[in-house]
This record gives structure tokens, C-alpha cells and sequence, in this order.
């Protein structure tokens, strides 16, 4: 029996708590650690997590370390201005950790965490799944076998609905360092991992070229008396964009209530692009648009090299395209098990095995690079903001 840890009961943390019985192994969370106990209690149980009936319950973090020194495992999905500073803190433990990204938002909050971690003996996965999803791993074994020679350049793209992003708590960038952090962090992860290289030196831009404006950051949609004209109300949510059953179903919108989007409090942008420079000479360049909808939504990459092109696309589709040969080889993956394109499902085979064998996970802070990723975001977002390039630097 594996004895499990909450700190935070976020939605990603309390869905891979959910998931740490899919490979067999028995679990129970038997202490949790959260700010609003009401809430955690609602997100456990709407995620179907094995709690044990004697749950320890705590909302102090000082005393969950205090009485909680013989778990197995520690899943981490506090708000994500708060993940270095409680990694840290519970480095000492000993206790594997399961720590959700962003793992810092700020330079100095990545350097605490790198400090902390480099030497230490207590192993941090790192939330990461994309860059261990099946189509993912598949490419990795298509660039192993040859057929494109070395990766030289990746383009990668992702156009998503923003609807989370500037309708609820994200839209605040003091508590999640905006969109490289939230979203790129992943897709540059992937593409690092990819192109077998580590960040040199980053340039960036990023804007606010629809969701923002001159309301209240403190308005809500169903306080608000434009129903009818505002483009992004519920009211035209259901009625001119066809989402949701009603009106009222519309309101009640994913992780609280519906902000407005037209508020001069918004400091996060909805389209960014950088450029990543690799130490081996590769180039990374990767695009986020957050105003499209519907059919225009994708995500997915080209990868180049000398002898070929691969392009990936997350619906499950790979192309092979030979610049030696007039050759194309199409993949189509099965559909994928489980959430982020079936990477969640491996980051749960990861955790179980180090908290069993000790075995360090392949997105590990220090062991899998993982701090990379979030080093390479953070340079973006501050090349982006003082519009100049930036070397990546840690330790």
C-alpha cells in the first residue's frame, strides 16, 4: 500500500492522485495539505481519489511536514506562484515529489529551486507529459533510426481556445507568470527533448491584442449589463457561438466563475512567439495564439534535418518526408490513453516507479533537464518584455 500526500489540491494534482491505481498498485492519500479544505475535499471526490477514512488534514504547511514523515509520495498542485517555495521546503522530507509546472515564475524563484535540488537526494518529477506521450516518443525513435539525419530546426506552433486563460484565476500573472509559463513550457519541453539539446540564448515578443480593455478586474460576466454585445459573454457563448445547453450552463464555466475579458487588469497575452538557440547551433522557434476557436485550433511541430522533414501534429498524425528521395511515410497513432495525449498516463508510470524502486522519473527537475524547459520559458518571457535577447543561465 502506497501512502500518498496532498499539498494543494489543484486540478492536474488531484488527476494524477485519481490515476495512481491504472497500473494495479493499491494507494490511499492518506494527508492533505490545502488552503480551503471545503474545496479540496470537492476536487478529491469530483477526481474519484483513494482517500484513506483517517485522512490527516492540515492548513498549515509547517505542520503537515511536522507530522507527515513516513509517506511514500508527495503530489504538489498549490498555486503556481507557490511551487518553489514549497518544493523547498519539502526537499527535506526525503520524500519523493510530484511537483506541477510551472515549478517557478520567476529567474529567482528557478535558481531557489536549482540550489535546492542539485545535490539533494530526494527526488522531484516534474508535471511534463507532453514530451512523453506516444506520438511524441514516436518521433524520438523516427529521429534515432537516421532518416532526417540530425534535427537542425523545429517549428513548432500551438493555436488554442484561450477561453481558461482570460475568464478565470490564470489571467492574474502575479499568480501564474503568464503564457510561456502556462502553456509553452510544455511545447518547449517536448521540442528540447527532441532536437537533444539544451537553451543557449532566447529572444521573444508577446502582446495583448484582443483580451484586454478598461472594465473592473474585478467583473463578472453575470454582474455585467452588455450581455447581449459582448462577443465573449455567456449569453453569445450560447446563443451565436452554440456552446454549452444554456445561458446558465454557460455561466458556470470551468474553475470558478467567468471573468471579463475586456479588463484593464489583464497583464497576460494572448499571442507570443520566441526563438530559442540551442548549445549544439540547433534553433527552436515556437508561436501561441490564444484567440482562435473551433476547427482553427492545432498544435504540433516540423522538425528539419539534412536528409528529411518530420511533421507532427497532436491529433495523432506523423509525416515523414524525404529530401533525398520524392518519398512521404504518413503515421497515424491509435487514440491515446488518458489526459495530455496519453502523457499523463506515463508520468504516473514514473512516479509510481520512483516511489517504489527510487528510480529518478524521466522529466526529474535535475536527472531528466527538466528545469530547462521553464529556464528557456522564463528568458522568453523577459526577452519578450525588455525586447533584447537573453542567454540561459542556472546555477
Amino acid at each position: 500500500m502506497l501512502n500518498i500526500g496532498i499539498v494543494g489540491c489543484g486540478l492536474q494534482a488531484t488527476t494524477i492522485a485519481g490515476y495512481l491505481n491504472i497500473y494495479g498498485d493499491d494507494y490511499e492519500v492518506v494527508a492533505v495539505m490545502d488552503a480551503d479544505l471545503d474545496f479540496a475535499d470537492a476536487r478529491i471526490t469530483e477526481k474519484k481519489v483513494v482517500v484513506s477514512s483517517d485522512c490527516r488534514r492540515y492548513n498549515d504547511l509547517n505542520d503537515f511536514i511536522a507530522n507527515e514523515n513516513k509517506l511514500d509520495g508527495i503530489i504538489v498542485g498549490t498555486p503556481c506562484s507557490l511551487h518553489t517555495e514549497i518544493a523547498c521546503k519539502l526537499e527535506k522530507t526525503g520524500t519523493p515529489l510530484y511537483l506541477e509546472k510551472p515549478v517557478a515564475i520567476t529567474l529567482e524563484q528557478l535558481e531557489k529551486l536549482y540550489s535546492t535540488f542539485k545535490d539533494s537526494q530526494t527526488p522531484v518529477q516534474i508535471s511534463l507529459p507532453m514530451r512523453l506521450c506516444p506520438l511524441v516518443e514516436e518521433v524520438k525513435t523516427i529521429i534515432k533510426s537516421g532518416k532526417i539525419g540530425s534535427v537542425e530546426q523545429v517549428v513548432g506552433y500551438e493555436d488554442t481556445c484561450g477561453e481558461v486563460y482570460f475568464s478565470t484565476w490564470f489571467r492574474d500573472i502575479e499568480k501564474t507568470g503568464g503564457m510561456f509559463m502556462q502553456k509553452a513550457v510544455h511545447d518547449i519541453d517536448y521540442m528540447l527533448y527532441l532536437a537533444g539539446s539544451n537553451p543557449e540564448e532566447v529572444c521573444a515578443m508577446r502582446a495583448q491584442r484582443v483580451f484586454h480593455g478598461n472594465k473592473p478586474f474585478d467583473l463578472s460576466c453575470d454582474q455585467c449589463n452588455e450581455q447581449k454585445a459582448c462577443p465573449e459573454s455567456p449569453y453569445n457563448f450560447f446563443h451565436k457561438r452554440c456552446e454549452a445547453d444554456s445561458v446558465a450552463a454557460a455561466m458556470k464555466y470551468r474553475y470558478g466563475k467567468r471573468m471579463c475579458r475586456f479588463s484593464k487588469g489583464i497583464k497576460v497575452d494572448d499571442i507570443n512567439a520566441c526563438i530559442i538557440e540551442l548549445e549544439n547551433g540547433a534553433q527552436i522557434s515556437h508561436t501561441q495564439n490564444f484567440l482562435v476557436r473551433h476547427q482553427a485550433n492545432r498544435r504540433g511541430a516540423r522538425l528539419y534535418g539534412h536528409c528529411g522533414t518530420i511533421e507532427m501534429d497532436f491529433s495523432g498524425k506523423i509525416k515523414i518526408m524525404s529530401h533525398m528521395r520524392n518519398q512521404l511515410e504518413e503515421i497515424k497513432m491509435p487514440p491515446p490513453q488518458l489526459s495530455h495525449y496519453g502523457g499523463d498516463k506515463e508520468l504516473v508510470y514514473d512516479f509510481l516507479e520512483t516511489m517504489k524502486t527510487g528510480k529518478r522519473s524521466r522529466t526529474d527537475l535535475i536527472d531528466g533537464n527538466a528545469i530547462y524547459s521553464t529556464l528557456a520559458c522564463l528568458c522568453a518571457r523577459e526577452s519578450a518584455d525588455q525586447r533584447e535577447f537573453v542567454k540561459t543561465r542556472i546555477g
